[in-house]
């Protein structure tokens, strides 16, 4: 049969579709098997993939979950752990251990198998990647190890309390005094559990949720200090010799002999230079024990040097010894602690049972008003005055102003430094002399200790006022003193806080004499010594911000006899007054200070009897409280 060209061509196309369908059915054939198998485990483990022998395959991540806290849970955390050092053990379980199974971390690691992703763009090496394990867990199996939740908190604590009973310290190498010398002990190593290794070695054991034998990782310590031969000899040799403190001054000699114990307790240990690759201890003093004792010594043996006390003779014009000046000594603890030091340092290679004298060093102190040198002291001529009045004042203020005047007798003040009416008169206390009088007390005069020292106070300052000596310090009183005259220049005190300073700026000593005379009322305080090249004016004072005080207050006083009327305190009125002082030295220099006092109003007081009659103004007050009875 002969077929046309048309029809062949017709018959070759019909084999080549027939081909590419074949084809085309194959691999969908040869698709279709993964493509199932993707669809079938999309939520599920792949088969073959195993933790711990226990196959998931198949399982859903809740499914897995449950099955291996069931079967593995219970087990590991039952699991029962022994630990071992030496013959010694410790057995628990891995629940009292703190560590238990993560079954959901667990299972979510067994379902990444074949479903792992990464950082890697290439879809098809991921692709090709996760294809190759689920072949591999199909058809060999895929183990994943368990993952364990651990209670770090608690396991260390555990370990922590294992290794108390396994760990040892070094043993240092050490002395040890006795009355009778000194022996050494050797050093030993000591040892240390190591928390971290053994807390891994544990989860190791764990994991397969039989629990098992954990040996203790311990480390072993050496101790610094192996040798103490150097040491023995050294102390023994220093501890041989008796040792004598002396201290030598003022023409006086003490021997104070050091008691073995106390020698004992100034040795320190220290590391000496290896030997043999081995640290060893050496001898030395502790410098602040022999310090504590030197300083003891020196409480007992210092003695301050004493200021001689002056006073000048004006008719002659010469100073008077009334008391002749004394130096002291002082143990120089430093220097002292030094020369300890060093000798029992020497010591601890001379092994003679010698006794050794340690002579201290003193030094001489000198005092500063020194009666052997008046002539060097430059005093020679009045440098200034000062003078008030206390005429009409009470037999206790006279008394406090005398009491504090004398207390002033052969007070010299060096070149350049700073008087202080405080630090001389002392407190103002009935053990210091003074008496009740009548004082300023806030807003009126009322009985008190020291009534009068402020009269002194007052000289003082005027003294060193027209000397043109720079005031330090200097409060005035809160009202007018009549005691005082024009106000402006008065000086109130008031111990500890409220003081009079000036300073001494003569280049010479002064010397401050103090006369009072109790038949005219005056108290004068001169100041003898070198004047210095300046004169001094003082101007009037300048008075403003006048106030007039409150107007008279009545207050009943029941001790007074029926219908008396009697006043205690006279109207003054407030003010502000400045003082101007102009100094002018033979250089040409001028200079002024301002002393400015601030005095506030100050009414009249009457007090009056039962019965009596007061003004029909009159302001009354409180009562006078009556007296307390005299037991």
């Amino acid at each position: 049969m002969i077929m046309s060209g048309k029809g062949h061509t017709g018959f070759r196309w019909g084999v080549w579709i027939g081909a590419w369908w074949a084809i085309c059915l194959a691999v969908a054939a040869i698709t279709a098997v993964p493509v199932a198998y993707q669809f079938r485990y999309a939520d599920r483990i792949y088969e073959g993939v195993e933790v711990e022998g226990i196959p998931l395959g198949g399982l859903t991540l809740d499914e897995a979950t449950r099955l291996l806290r069931n079967r593995l849970g219970t087990a590991i955390a039952a699991a029962p752990v022994t630990f071992r050092y030496g013959t010694r053990s410790w057995s628990l379980t891995a629940g009292e251990l703190g560590v238990a199974l993560d079954a959901s971390g667990t299972a979510v690691a067994a379902y990444q198998v074949g479903r792992r992703g990464g950082a890697s763009a290439n879809w098809a090496s991921r692709l090709q990647r996760n294809l190759a394990d689920q072949w591999q867990a199909w058809q060999a199996g895929y183990a994943v190890a368990s993952l364990l939740q651990l209670d770090e908190n608690r396991l260390a604590v555990i370990l922590k309390q294992i290794g108390r009973e396994v760990d040892q310290p070094p043993r240092e190498a050490a002395l040890i005094f006795t009355e009778t010398g000194v022996s050494g002990v050797a050093g030993a190593a000591g040892r240390l559990m190591d928390v971290e290794a053994t807390q891994a070695a544990v989860l190791q054991v764990l994991r397969s949720g039989k629990g098992g034998i954990v040996p203790l990782v311990v480390e072993e310590r050496q101790p610094v200090v192996v040798s103490v031969e150097v040491a023995v000899a050294q102390a023994n040799a220093l501890l041989s010799h008796p040792v004598t403190l002396v201290l030598e001054g003022g023409g006086e000699v003490q021997r104070v002999a050091v008691e073995p114990g106390l020698l004992r307790s100034w040795l320190k240990l220290s590391l000496a230079p290896p030997t043999a690759g081995m640290a060893g201890l050496a001898v030395s003093v502790d410098a602040p024990r022999i310090a504590a004792r030197v300083e003891g010594l020196a409480r007992q043996f210092d003695r301050p040097a004493q200021d001689a006390s002056l006073d000048y003779d004006t008719k002659n014009k010469q100073v008077v010894v009334l008391k002749p000046s004394h130096t002291g000594r002082a143990v120089d603890v430093p220097a002292a602690v030094e020369v300890i030091s060093r000798t029992l340092v020497g010591l601890t290679s001379v092994a003679v049972n010698e006794a050794v004298a340690i002579t201290l060093p003193v030094k001489t102190m000198w005092p500063v008003v020194d009666s052997t040198a008046i002539a060097e002291m430059g005093i020679k001529e009045l440098v200034t005055q000062g003078t008030t009045y206390f005429a009409g004042s009470s037999a206790e203020r006279v008394h406090n102003i005398v009491n504090a005047a004398q207390k002033f007798v052969g007070v010299v003040l060096p070149p350049a430094a700073e008087f202080s009416f405080n630090r001389i008169v002392g407190d103002i206390t009935a053990t210091n002399g003074f008496i009740e009088g009548l004082i300023i007390w806030e807003d009126r005069t009322a009985v008190g200790i020291g009534g009068g020292v402020c009269q002194v106070s007052t000289t003082v300052f005027r003294a060193a006022v027209q000397g043109g000596f720079p005031i330090t310090e200097r409060h005035a009183h809160g009202y007018v003193v009549s005691w005082y005259g024009e106000p402006g220049l008065d000086a109130t005190i008031y111990t500890p806080h409220v003081d009079l300073r000036f300073k001494n700026d003569t280049g010479a000593f002064l010397l401050i004499k103090p006369e009072v005379d109790i038949v005219k009322g005056r108290i004068t305080f001169s100041f003898y010594g070198t004047r210095p090249d300046r004169t001094v004016e003082l101007s009037k004072p300048v008075i403003s911000n006048v106030q007039v005080p409150e107007p008279p207050l009545y207050q009943e006083d029941r001790s007074l006899p029926h219908g008396t009327i009697k006043q205690v305190e006279w109207e003054k009125n407030g003010q502000d007054v400045v003082v101007t002082r102009t100094i002018r030295t033979g250089d040409g220099k001028v200079s002024e200070d301002r002393f400015v006092s601030k005095y506030q109003p100050w009414r009249a007081v009457f007090l009056y009897g039962p019965g009596a009659r007061l003004p029909a103004d009159a302001i009354i007050g409180p009562p006078v409280p009556p007296a307390p009875k005299k037991p």
